[in-house]
């Protein structure tokens, strides 16, 4: 380890740069450092933004504390953690070869240099730009900065927005929207280039929850929609306009497009930009350049399940990175070994929550994968706390590693996802789900949770028991068997000529089917269709599929029920 006192400057005062400097100081108290953040604040949760535009969270800078109550600011950070910080600075230039940081005070105007042995680049991202003309106006903003919430809120607050356009249905988007809607009440129009919301984390399937979560809420989905442009009316108020001719006139619009790695620093000196236009960094978050390390939303990341470099911009990954930077520059032995994106979200009490690969992140990277589905109760259906959930697992077909998992659901749905999490970094097979020991108490579980469910379903499925794709049973030709109770069906029968032989008599009814044609089970939420179409296979039926996750999802995404 080195002993010597050294100077290290971070660039850039968020998530991974608070996290480096706290974390080094811990270890090297002697180390004098130093964080430049060009925005006023520094270690602001961004994530939470839509809480404060939403006006959940009270205070701008409630976002910006401890949970004691002191506001991270830059005394905060020299007086609890001798930690310099500059705000409301610029780094104009970084002279690599005499290691010096040429500043910019914002507010003064004062030009100074800095001199560092080592140098964290933690420039973050910011919004991108979007594919259509935008004119400069008040009443048409990004939401990547903590300014356009409090310029959104403002305005707001004020009473002049009855009607908003957010353009983009990702995580931002949708949680933007549901603030929106949830406390001020503002006519919410939400548009997306794709069929779906959450695009990178979902399938249609199971965006469908969110959709209809949505539309129930008085949210205007406008999906397949592509933008032309947005103009002004004669009010100077924003128009969207799309390519099929369909205009939106509105008070506001928020660009939520995706957002684009902050690198123009680091490739000023010479610092390795990779295919995704992030910074190459090594398990260590060590650049190219000796005595520079990177990490936060500026970086690439590797996928744990493809091993190829992805953007995974999220804030527990940055921390992460920031603690094991401060290792690094210290001596010690510390990795980031890359990341298979979990992340949730929660809009109108419905939690969504992925991790890993869709099923085209799965066929754009050539893997031949399986697709199972699943409909359960969080926890033992006698529990009066118990709440649907329902979840689509992925899996490689042949090797059968898994490769990602969606859940969706009121109650218990990230605790899956953590899990699933850490089973598939290490590239485990869906066989390892059956193994999988989970704290059993009813309260907060059933005996068998989804991920045995739905490793057992993936086992059979490659032994050829295989589910149909829950939006697709209505389209299906075959010969039908409805094997829910009367009570269940009541008048809502499947038609089709189904066939109604419920558990208890369909084994006495096997003779009135053919064994060569092709048959679909259904039952309510699936372990019985599942059973019963295993109970075909065994007598010798060759084309026998069950409904994925049961009636119970296919209705829920499909009919207008809850």
């Amino acid at each position: 380890m080195e002993n010597t006192k050294q100077n290290i400057v971070i660039i850039g005062g968020m998530a991974t740069g608070c996290k480096t400097a706290a974390r080094l100081k811990r270890i090297k108290p002697d180390f004098d450092v130093t964080i430049i953040e060009k925005n006023p604040f520094v270690s602001y949760g961004t994530c939470g933004m839509p809480y404060f535009a939403s006006g959940e969270v009270d205070g701008f800078f409630d976002l910006a504390k401890t949970s004691w109550g002191t506001v991270r600011d830059a005394e905060y950070f020299k007086k609890a953690k001798d930690i310099n910080v500059l705000t409301e600075t610029i780094v104009e230039r970084i002279d690599y070869e005499n290691k010096q940081v040429e500043c910019l005070n914002i507010m003064d105007g004062n030009r100074f240099s800095l001199p560092f042995d080592k140098i964290v680049i933690s420039t973050g991202a910011k919004a991108r730009k979007p594919p259509f003309p935008v004119p400069d106006s008040d009443k048409i903003s990004t939401f990547h900065n903590p300014m356009d919430a409090k310029k959104f809120r403002d305005y707001a607050q004020t009473g002049k927005i009855s009607k908003a356009v957010i353009i983009g249905g990702g995580f931002i988007g949708c949680e933007l929207a549901e603030s929106l809607v949830n406390l001020w009440g503002i006519e919410t129009h939400l548009v997306e280039l794709e069929n779906r919301l959450l695009p990178t984390a979902l399938d249609k399937e199971m965006s469908l929850f969110l959709e209809k979560t949505f539309s129930n809420t008085g949210i205007n989905l406008h999906l397949s929609s592509k933008v032309e442009k947005v103009n002004l009316n004669g009010s100077g108020n924003p128009v969207v306009h799309f390519f099929n001719g369909k205009i939106i006139e509105s008070d506001y619009v928020f660009l939520c497009v995706g957002i684009e790695p902050e690198v123009e620093l680091a490739r000023s000196i010479g610092i390795k930009i990779g295919d995704k236009g992030s910074i190459v960094a090594d398990s260590q978050m060590k650049t190219n350049l000796e005595n520079v390390w990177a990490g936060g939303d500026c970086v690439e990341v590797k996928s744990r399940v493809t091993g190829k470099p992805e953007l995974f911009p999220f804030g527990s990954l940055a921390n992460r990175q920031g603690r094991v930077i401060a290792d690094s520059i210290a001596g010690l032995k510390s990795e980031f070994k890359g990341a298979a994106g979990a992340i949730s979200l929660k809009v109108f009490g419905l939690i969504i929550a992925s991790c890993g690969l869709t099923k085209e992140q799965a066929n754009n990277n050539g893997i031949n994968a399986g697709e199972v589905w699943g409909s359960w109760h969080d926890r033992p259906d006698y529990h009066p706390d118990s709440k649907s959930l329902f979840g689509k697992m992925l899996y490689e077909k042949g090797t059968m590693k898994l490769l990602g998992l969606q859940l969706a659901g009121r109650g218990e749905v990230t605790r899956y996802i953590d899990v699933f999490s850490a089973l598939i970094s290490k590239g485990v097979t869906a066989q390892d789900l059956l193994n999988f020991e989970h704290a059993y108490t009813p309260p907060h579980s059933s005996p068998l949770n989804p991920l045995n469910s739905l490793g057992a379903m993936a086992e059979s499925q490659e032994e050829g028991l295989c589910a149909l794709n829950p939006l697709l049973h209505e389209q299906y030709e075959g010969n039908i068997l409805d094997i829910r109770e009367p009570v269940e069906i009541g008048s809502d029968e499947l038609g089709k000529e189904a066939k109604e032989f419920p558990i208890m008599e369909y084994r006495e009814k096997l003779a009135e089917f053919e064994k060569n044609k092709s048959l679909l089970i259904i039952c309510q939420k699936g372990p019985r269709s599942y059973e019963a179409a295993r109970t075909f296979v065994n007598e010798g039926f060759t084309d026998v599929m069950y409904l994925g996750g049961g009636l119970q999802f296919a209705k829920t995404v499909l009919d207008d029920e809850e």
